[in-house]
């Protein structure tokens, strides 16, 4: 038994050096038995074939993976240090880890371009990892460091995507020599998107129209009223009018059950609230679809444009994300370049959120474009490949990722990592 785990232990570790130095397509059965010195159908003995192979190989090292960084969560107190510590594992990975860390990251860009990956027992030791996130997340959420309003699924989605652009950006087509250098401006970013605060530029999230504005205000009477309003919302959607309680939305929206009259006659009142306040907000940002007169806007109506635009085309945006963008070889080729010639607007509206004050002065435009184009890749892929999402609940998570992404650009983050 020993010496049948030896083997299987030399095959994998194999085929984990050979598929990262030259990717499945290119490598053989043959290379792979060779370097692990046993015989070809030695290796269809503990895999059914080369694709098994390497998901398999992905998997172990996944699994050191995700030992390692929990040996690494230890003596940390509190979610923002465990997030922080897990976004510095990536990076560090990029920056000084060989061996297992770097065939690791080949490997699962090799995986995740191939669909029959996510109906293999290997994808079960990502799903893992990614737990770690999730836990972290709901954490957060629990001892009030994040806000309680989030899809985990999308900020998990979004901050791995995130990282994937940092990798890419590094490893791929060399942008920048390290990542780690990277850390305090990306912590800032996520910061911004999921931290609890008061202080985001109004009019960022969908629903919470702009106090400045006449007529578009009337639904935010105070913090408190709004909390109620939107703890409604969840809770009607939940359970519906007639069996929702008023003691129910105030436990939601933390205030007190009297506090909600001081606001609202009853709970029809409170109802009829909800559609009244929305329409006024859908039609204020209606209007400035057309005339985008502020960097916010110009952001919004980009990202949305960005989305629409690739997701126009499905065919064309599965072939992108799974046998291209993930392919070293595209970023040696003219086609990379025009790509990245399709961000360039993106810079200018960035550009000029910083100039007017609008967008934050420390900005990194690097950061943010690979925050974003990681955002737009790992939905992407979880609404057109692993296909998991309605057309509805596609809207939806749209408009979430376009108010997290506006919340990272206009909110200040004083520095909490120094000590990570």
């Amino acid at each position: 038994m020993a010496n049948n785990n030896g083997k299987k232990q030399a095959i994998l570790r194999a085929g984990q050096e050979v598929f990262a130095q030259k990717g499945l397509v290119n490598s053989t059965i043959s290379e792979i038995a060779k370097r692990a010195k046993v015989g070809d159908s030695i290796i269809y003995h503990y895999f059914e074939n080369k694709e098994d192979l390497l998901f398999s190989a992905l998997q172990e090292l996944m699994e050191k993976s995700y030992k390692e960084l929990l040996f690494h969560f230890k003596g940390l107190m509190g979610p923002v240090s465990h997030l922080g510590k897990m976004v510095w594992f990536h990076l560090y990975q990029n920056d000084f880890s060989s061996g297992d860390a770097r065939l690791m990251k080949n490997l699962l860009f090799e995986c995740r371009s191939n669909k029959e990956f996510y109906h293999h027992a290997g994808y079960k030791s990502l799903q893992k990892y990614a737990g770690l996130m999730l836990a972290i997340l709901k954490k957060g959420i629990k001892e009030k460091y994040f806000r309680d309003d989030l899809d985990l699924g999308i900020v998990r989605d979004m901050i791995f995507g995130f990282l994937d652009e940092e990798s890419l950006s590094c490893l791929a087509y060399r942008e920048v020599d390290e990542t780690l250098s990277d850390f305090e401006s990306i912590m800032s970013l996520i910061m911004a998107m999921i931290g609890v605060g008061s202080d985001a530029v109004a009019n960022v999230n969908p629903g919470i129209s702009n106090p400045g504005v006449t007529g578009v205000s009337d639904a935010v009477k105070s913090d408190k009223a709004e909390r109620v309003r939107e703890a409604s919302i969840s809770i009607f959607a939940q359970k519906g009018h007639r069996k929702a309680t008023m003691l129910e939305i105030a436990e939601k929206a933390g205030v007190a059950e009297g506090t909600i009259y001081e606001y609202f006659k009853n709970k029809n009142d409170l109802l009829y609230s909800i559609p009244r306040d929305q329409f006024k907000e859908y039609q204020y940002r209606l209007k400035r679809v057309f005339d985008p007169k502020n960097p916010v806007d110009k952001l919004r109506r980009f990202i949305g444009d960005y989305f629409r635009i690739f997701s126009s085309n499905k065919e064309f945006l599965t072939i992108f994300l799974c046998d291209i963008k993930l392919n070293k070889q595209f970023y040696n080729t003219e086609a990379f370049v025009a790509f990245l010639n399709t961000n360039e607007m993106l810079y200018e509206i960035l550009n000029e959120g910083k100039e007017s004050g609008a967008f934050r002065s420390d900005l990194n435009n690097r950061v943010f474009r690979n925050l974003f184009l990681g955002s737009f890749s790992h939905l992407s892929i979880r609404w057109y490949v692993l296909e998991r999402v309605t057309p509805l609940e596609m809207m939806g998570e749209l408009s979430m990722i376009t108010s997290l992404l506006c919340r990272a650009v206009t909110r200040e983050v004083e520095n909490v990592f120094e000590n990570i």
